[in-house]
């Protein structure tokens, strides 16, 4: 066969005592705490690879290998083929050869991608002559592009099944070019075999190699029925937007008329963080109508004159439902709202700059993350970068999603306190809407972007890190009711959908339980504090609890703790709202505290230096208070990690909340100047769906590479660079085809209801 030199090259470093290479995210303290490993690589003596291959050819054919072996006959014919052209050197099959993945050069460092070349096996066709004097040439089969997983070290991890979406991350992954007419089945059993016959020849001692997942790439991949279902779905929604779009533009805005939105500004009434669409009005727009547009010199009193006249002359034009509902996915309606900077008063315009800042560290910690996932200098990047004091603001980005949280709560808070004020108390507050709106806000373009993701993402590209059996675990087929009733947190991640959206299930929860905390701070303050005092004691508890039980690192890069229990740590600390609540209770205390003053509180100069000076603290050491247990100086005790868990978003918070009290009562400053940038206006609106689409980016951009990175800082962040750029420009599109229209839906339907 073409690729067993490149199986009997594996056999050399099959020695090897180390199982360092675990997923990024979940097996990093593997990668850290078994540094040591690296040098009890073993090879050999007196191995040539060449002089090997020659013998086992020799003593070997074909048909013995395949002996008791469940290989089709058609696959062991073409193999058969195969390897006598390539004794005979024909180029075709040495293409064969040149395309499988061999001994790469940075294995010791982390380079566990052998790939070979993809395009270069998927362009090969085998060439073989037939007839009288062998003359007639016909092409039996082509290449086809395999890539196996071949777990390393003597502790095998367990076997994955064929069909699932991807090689284990840790695994050696090994490309193959084969002949067409083999199936992965037909490879796995091909490369295990080789493996076994060459053992024989080459000693390992106690190690051995076993591939345990074939994924072969297939060529013309046809739409099944959840993409036909998809496409139609999304192009009846884009036929939607079309029409409304024309509907809009040549319909209502023939008479010159520009509506008269009353909601352009910041949609303060609703405190989803991620993002503040506010893309439709909120009462019944009339349109005036204009046979001229005034000049330059036309002087504003003419202007008026005329425009009462005109509007005397002409009348007003009311939407009826069916109207409202076009105009509700208009491109041209939408976008005006969205790209609006105008913000209305008493506006927390500081929360926007937060927001877009935050969005954009969590995607510069993400840019790192997908990295890693397929760089072959892993190994050295992370342990040159541990040691570094300024990579701390990249291993602890994760405080960002603790920051959404903080203004989540806060914003929660402040604008439910003063619509009860306003209404007469929390039994005339409208419990039913404040549900039904958040939920109606998040989950159809929630679920509209799970279905363009989950079902059509296999159909993007290609290469031999493209996962075509999908990205998600059986295309979510049995738990995506998980996500759209946002309970996926309580689960295993293993058996959810989208793992990143469990800050989505997260930030519900909290608002669903909010009226625990909201009433009691309405009717008295005293009360109220215990009640969100208790909040808070209980989820220390708990965390600390679980954090001290399982020996818990304290953090997600496995620092202090038990290294091997850093995947568990994600699961059981790092999504659980229990032990996420912390940083949304306080910000409903600063919320509660902005309601309580109206913005208004006045302090002195001592106050709010020192107010300054202790949110710095508190940020700063939550960034950098780990640096010494990170690179190794000081191992944290299991109490410390423990006290770590339980606090530290919080602290995070504490520090974060000062920021938005102080620039919203006027001692925020150049501080207060910069976050409330009117650019910031129309960014923090993509951030909802900024969060949920970058990721997506992110694996279609790494997962088409045909090579793997040798990643530096520059490259991570020129890709950072782009990320940010294409997730707010695909968040900008999203925003208008799928989040804008919904919400215009509602306040359409609801605001018909209520005239009614």
């Amino acid at each position: 066969m073409a690729f067993i030199l490149v199986l009997f090259t594996l056999l050399s470093l099959a020695a090897a005592e180390t199982d360092r290479y675990g997923n990024i995210m979940k097996s990093m303290p593997r990668l850290l705490q078994q540094s040591a490993n690296v040098n009890k690589v073993s090879l050999p003596n007196d191995l040539d690879m060449g002089q090997l291959y020659v013998k086992l050819l020799k003593e070997e054919n074909l048909s013995r290998f395949s002996a008791g072996r469940n290989i089709s006959s058609e696959c062991l014919n073409h193999l058969n083929m195969t390897v006598q052209a390539l004794l005979q050197r024909q180029v075709w099959a040495l293409q064969f050869l040149d395309a499988t993945g061999k001994l790469s050069s940075g294995f010791l460092q982390g380079n566990i991608f052998w790939l070979g070349r993809f395009e270069e096996c998927l362009n090969t066709t085998a060439t073989v002559f037939v007839g009288p004097n062998n003359t007639t040439p016909t092409h039996p089969f082509k290449g086809k592009y395999c890539k196996v997983g071949i777990p390393l070290g003597p502790t095998q991890p367990p076997a994955a099944e064929l069909g699932e979406p991807d090689i284990p991350l840790g695994e050696l992954q090994l490309g193959v070019c084969i002949p067409s007419s083999c199936s992965r089945e037909d490879t796995l059993t091909l490369i295990n075999s080789t493996l076994a016959l060459a053992s024989s020849a080459v000693p390992l001692g106690n190690s051995s190699l076993q591939a345990n997942v074939a994924i072969c790439h297939q060529e013309n991949l046809k739409l099944d029925t959840r993409a036909v279902v998809s496409i139609t779905i999304l192009s009846f929604l884009g036929f939607l937007v079309v029409v409304g779009t024309v509907y809009d533009v040549f319909v209502i805005h023939r008479f010159h008329a520009s509506p008269e939105f009353d909601d352009l500004e910041t949609d303060e009434t609703e405190p989803l963080v991620l993002g503040s669409q506010n893309n439709s009005s909120s009462r019944n727009i009339k349109y005036r109508g204009y046979n001229s547009i005034h000049t330059e010199n036309e002087s504003q009193h003419d202007a008026e004159k005329k425009h009462i006249q005109e509007e005397d002359e002409i009348g007003t034009l009311e939407l009826g439902l069916g109207g409202k509902v076009l105009q509700a996915f208009s491109l041209y309606t939408n976008g005006s709202k969205l790209l609006s900077t105008h913000t209305g008063a008493g506006t927390l315009g500081a929360v926007n700059g937060i927001r877009f800042i935050s969005m954009s560290w969590v995607i510069l910690g993400h840019s790192y993350a997908f990295c890693a996932m397929i760089a072959k200098n892993i190994y050295p990047f992370i342990m040159g970068h541990v040691k570094q004091f300024s990579f701390m603001t990249i291993l602890n980005a994760t405080v960002a999603v603790d920051t959404f949280f903080l203004l989540s709560g806060l914003l929660v808070a402040y604008l439910s306190l003063k619509e009860m004020k306003k209404v007469g108390g929390a039994r005339k507050f409208k419990w039913g809407m404040f549900y039904f709106h958040r939920f109606w806000r998040l989950t159809p373009t929630y679920g509209l972007i799970m279905l363009l993701y989950i079902p059509l993402m296999r159909y993007m590209s290609s290469g031999p890190f493209w996962q075509q059996n999908g990205t998600e675990k059986d295309f979510c087929e049995n738990n995506f009711w998980m996500n759209l009733l946002y309970i996926n947190n309580l689960w295993h991640s293993r058996d959810t959908c989208m793992l990143w959206s469990w800050y989505m299930a997260n930030d519900m929860q909290f608002y669903i339980v909010s009226p625990l905390l909201l009433i009691p701070l309405y009717f008295s303050s005293v009360f109220g504090g215990l009640v969100c005092f208790a909040f808070l004691i209980g989820s220390f508890t708990v965390t600390g609890i679980l954090s001290s039980q399982n020996d818990f690192p304290m953090d997600i890069l496995g620092t202090g703790g038990e290294p091997t229990n850093a995947a568990k740590y994600f699961d059981d600390i790092y999504t659980k709202p229990y032990c996420r609540i912390g940083p949304y209770v306080i910000g409903m205390i600063f919320g509660y505290i902005l309601y309580k003053t109206d913005c208004k509180k006045r302090i002195t100069r001592f106050q709010n230096l020192l107010g300054w000076f202790l949110a710095a603290v508190c940020c700063l050491s939550t960034l950098y208070g780990n640096f010494d247990s990170v690179r190794g100086k000081h191992i944290p005790s299991k109490e410390e990690s423990a006290l770590h868990n339980a606090v530290n978003p919080s602290v995070w918070a504490l520090g974060v909340g000062w920021v938005v009290y102080a620039c919203a009562t006027g001692y925020g400053g150049i501080i207060n100047s910069f976050l409330s940038w009117k650019l910031f206006v129309p960014l923090s609106r993509l951030t909802y769906i900024s969060y949920l689409i970058h990721p997506v980016i992110m694996e279609i951009y790494y997962n088409s590479k045909r090579d793997p990175l040798y990643i530096t800082d520059f490259d991570v962040v020129y890709f950072f660079l782009g990320h940010l750029v294409l997730a707010n420009a695909a968040a900008f599109v999203l925003s208008l085809v799928f989040e804008s229209p919904f919400m215009s839906l509602e306040k359409a339907v609801f605001r018909r209801a209520k005239r009614h």
